[in-house]
């Protein structure tokens, strides 16, 4: 009767201490391994989750735009400038919203010219020449709305534009930029422009981002570039390289040089935000020469299409002639005696 706690007692130390054992406690521990695991990519998922959550709330609030307008390949809007900060001391704004009428614009536009590299190596050979940023028909597409843009946008936003080759339409390189007036300042910075190839870089891939072409941008005399105090430079990032300012004031006064107030304490013209008191007796004289002025810009667009027209009109008159001589030698093949017989005619029998 002893015997059988004594064997039951055996049986349990050997299951204790056989490999059985082993086998139950590592399962245990893979089963408790497993569900710390769970919590613990719950966990992860969550901070994850939240992190993923607070970055694209952050970058919705970096890339925020709104397009305004689009026609004709342009497109003009307003985006989200994060240069400005409302914590500084003084709170960094722009002078937003702006009043400006399209002639005005078109002034302003009418003053910027850029200069850059097409391609590789062009320019180790050749000194890059400065042309018009907008043609003539760009001006007058850009100047309502992005007056209208101006006078939407706040404080805290840029305006921007974009414009399509009509040449090239299929091409990447596009005329763009942002504008934004700060302090007296109009800051005017220039992303690309489609006159100016982009490099190929070679083995099918994209172009650099940060490869500007050289580009650079002028001011057309009378009206000149502004200096600005270190104080008041807008914080420019790595891909705002090409930019220029300027003194609205000075360039419109330049404009109306011929109507320029000799009193030097008074102002020639008012800031962009303020209301322009209308003056009579110089509305007529502005007006014709600011009609001067565009008919200049007139002139140049005029002489730069007749120019291109011409070197078009060369090119193809070349590949006619091309094209003939290769029609002529392709029917000299298939009727290789058909030339003889004309030049070797006998005299007809009278």
């Amino acid at each position: 009767m002893d015997r059988y706690p004594e064997k039951g007692a055996g049986r349990s130390n050997m299951f204790v201490n056989s490999p059985l054992r082993h086998l139950a406690c590592a399962a245990a521990r893979l089963a408790e391994l497993t569900r710390f695991a769970q919590c613990g990519r719950a966990a992860t998922g969550l901070v994850i989750g939240q992190s993923c959550l607070l970055v694209l709330t952050a970058c919705g609030t970096i890339s925020h735009e709104r397009l305004l307008y689009r026609a004709s390949g342009i497109q003009v809007g307003i985006v989200t400038d994060v240069s400005t900060d409302e914590q500084a001391t003084p709170p960094v704004r722009n002078r937003h919203p702006a009043n400006l009428t399209p002639q005005e614009i078109r002034t302003l536009l009418g003053s910027l010219e850029v200069s850059g590299w097409s391609g590789t190596l062009v320019g180790l050979f050749n000194t890059p020449q400065p042309r018009p940023v907008f043609t003539w028909a760009e001006m007058v597409e850009l100047a309502e709305p992005l007056a209208a843009a101006f006078h939407e946008a706040t404080p805290r936003e840029r305006v921007f534009f974009t414009i399509q080759n009509h040449a090239a339409p299929y091409d990447g390189d596009r005329t763009s930029g942002k504008l934004f007036f700060r302090d007296d300042y109009l800051h005017i910075v220039l992303t690309d422009h489609y006159s100016l190839l982009q490099t190929d870089p070679g083995g099918g891939e994209k172009r650099d981002l940060r490869d500007t072409k050289g580009m650079k941008l002028w001011v057309v005399k009378p009206a000149r570039a502004a200096t600005v105090p270190e104080e008041k430079e807008p914080r420019w990032n790595a891909f705002e390289k090409v930019h220029i300012s300027l003194r609205p004031v000075e360039v419109l006064a330049e404009r109306r040089a011929p109507q320029a107030i000799t009193d030097s304490s008074r102002p020639q013209v008012a800031l962009p935000t303020a209301e322009r008191p209308a003056l009579k007796g110089d509305t007529a004289a502005m007006n014709a020469t600011e009609t001067l002025h565009d008919l200049r810009l007139q002139i140049r667009e005029l002489t730069n299409a007749n120019l291109d027209l011409r070197s078009q009109l060369k090119e193809q008159s070349g590949t006619i002639e091309k094209l003939q001589a290769e029609f002529e030698e392709l029917r000299n093949e298939k009727n290789p005696g058909a030339r003889e017989p004309s030049s070797t005619r006998k005299p007809s029998r009278k």
